[in-house]
């Protein structure tokens, strides 16, 4: 027996503690004398590559190349830093950077505490039925020379099926402060045809009335003038009562052609204001059209509306990314207290970019408005305005006259899903006449804003406005307490 069946034995017998071994893939000398496993062949080694002949560059090879670290482009100084050039652009553009991300802090604590909360759930939950289509809901609104109004809305979108849009709201600002709003229109229930009623009464202690013109503001005169003469500007308050009923008729005609006539009675009454300045301290009432005797008239009115603006994303929030908006107006005005009629017209151009998702969007406005009476017929409120809404970051209704003109930039990007920033400029001024149209004395505002959407609609705006001329501006909205009438005013 050889000492390999020695080996073999005990793992035959299962001898614990010994394991069979795979079996070996070398092969074993054999103990048989005259045999001998056969020899593998030698391994073959791929000869080396040939190193590269070396490669000499001469001062003509390497002239214009950049030294090392000004691969970019961008010269570093003599100590590996940044150039002095670079230092002082990086330094004046952190001015507005820090400027524009403090003024944006609000807007970014209000989007966290959105989302961590879940306001928009809640809002709904609280203040609408379960379809969303009918809610009761807080109001507030305030801006810089107006005052806070704060009140209550109701309003249903759906009233009887077809989207028919219903809603009344009321509002309390202080003593003569008050603002009480209904309409309904039949939504969808008449195809291309919308039909829609409405009444408004808005009463304000305090208007701010500065005289006609595109006047610089001036100290108090000595005594009275005569506004439609005399162009300065002076600060004063007058007592101001509005109540309206109107009616319109839209007929959507082909594609985003709109055919749209207005209808409404309109009665206005003034008064002097406890507020300030009286205005008839400063300004001769009897020579403002309307003052001591109110005024009554009815309006008919034509607009023909060219509307493509919409999403431009179908999974962005909001209404309105991209688009065309054109609009051309015309109204009679007959005045029902045997003053003299005269017509009342206007035009607007929006254009909307939409540069990235977001969404990132440029707006381009261009409008005008006038009327084709003098400033002896046209009551003093029913001349076109600027400042407000109109004209931001100067005070509601700053400049008055026979014909006005504005041109708006704004740029809005998003800050999260549902908060929306913006900034704009705004550039326009009021004029004696279309014969007297000029580029000279600007009125310029600017200024930065933020709107919070709900589901379908913004929830709460909010801006602050400068002008060329100085001042402030706040503005601040809370699911808005009345409509921006602006086309009454």
């Amino acid at each position: 027996m050889t000492s390999r069946d020695l080996l073999v034995i005990p793992v035959l017998l299962g001898a614990p503690g010994v394991a069979l071994a795979d079996p070996p893939t070398t092969p074993v000398a054999s103990s048989e004398p005259g045999t001998q496993p056969p020899a593998e062949p030698p391994e073959q080694v791929p000869a080396p590559a040939p190193a590269p002949p070396p490669v000499h560059h001469d001062a003509a090879d390497t002239a214009g190349a950049p030294l090392p670290g000004d691969e970019s482009g961008l010269t570093a100084g003599g100590d590996g830093g940044d150039s002095i050039p670079r230092i002082i652009a990086r330094d004046l553009l952190a001015i507005p950077k820090y400027a524009l991300e403090g003024a944006l802090l609000p807007a970014r604590g209000m989007a966290y505490a959105y989302d961590k909360y879940q306001l928009e759930t809640r809002f709904y939950n609280l203040f609408y039925n379960e379809s969303q289509t009918f809610g009761i809901v807080p109001t507030a609104a305030y801006q810089t020379g107006i005052g806070v109004l704060a009140g209550v809305q109701a309003t249903e979108t759906d009233l009887a099926g077809d989207h028919e849009h219903a809603s009344l709201a009321a509002a309390y600002g202080g003593a003569y402060h008050e603002s009480i709003s209904g309409s309904i229109n039949t939504g969808q229930r008449l195809g291309r045809v919308k039909i829609g009623v409405g009444a408004n009464f808005d009463r304000r202690p305090g208007d701010a009335f500065y005289g006609i013109g595109n006047g610089e503001l001036g100290g108090v005169p000595p005594s009275p003038i005569d506004p439609r003469s005399d162009t300065s500007g002076y600060l004063t308050y007058y007592r101001y009562q509005e109540e309206r009923l109107d009616a319109h008729v839209d007929v959507r005609a082909v594609s985003a052609l709109h055919v749209i006539g207005r209808g409404d009675v309109a009665s206005l009454k003034y008064g002097d204001s406890d507020t300030g300045v009286p205005i008839g301290d400063v300004y001769d009432t009897n020579d403002l059209v309307g003052f001591n005797s109110g005024v009554e008239h009815a309006d008919a009115e034509l607009e023909l509306k060219w509307d493509t603006r919409g999403r431009g994303d179908l999974w962005e929030p909001g209404t309105r990314g991209e688009g065309t908006l054109v609009s051309v107006r015309g109204a009679r005005v007959h005045r029902l207290d045997g003053g003299d009629d005269f017509w009342h017209y206007g035009v607007e151009f929006q254009h909307l970019i939409h540069i990235a998702e977001g969404p990132r969007v440029l707006m381009l406005r261009v409008m005008g408005e006038g009327v084709t009476g003098t400033r002896d017929d046209v009551p003093f409120s029913e001349l076109p305005y600027l400042g407000g809404d109109l004209l931001r970051g100067y005070v509601f209704e700053r400049f008055r006259d026979r014909v006005s003109g504005l041109a708006s930039v704004e740029y809005m990007w998003d800050v999260s899903r549902y908060i929306d920033t913006y900034l704009f400029v705004d550039v326009g001024r009021v004029f004696p006449g279309l014969d007297e149209l000029t580029i000279d004395q600007p009125r310029v505002g600017y200024g930065l804003g933020f709107v919070l959407r709900g589901t379908s609609d913004f929830l709460v705006e909010g801006s602050i406005a400068s002008t060329i001329d100085g001042g402030l501006i706040l503005t601040a909205s809370f699911n808005p307490v009345f409509d921006q009438r602006t086309r009454w005013r």
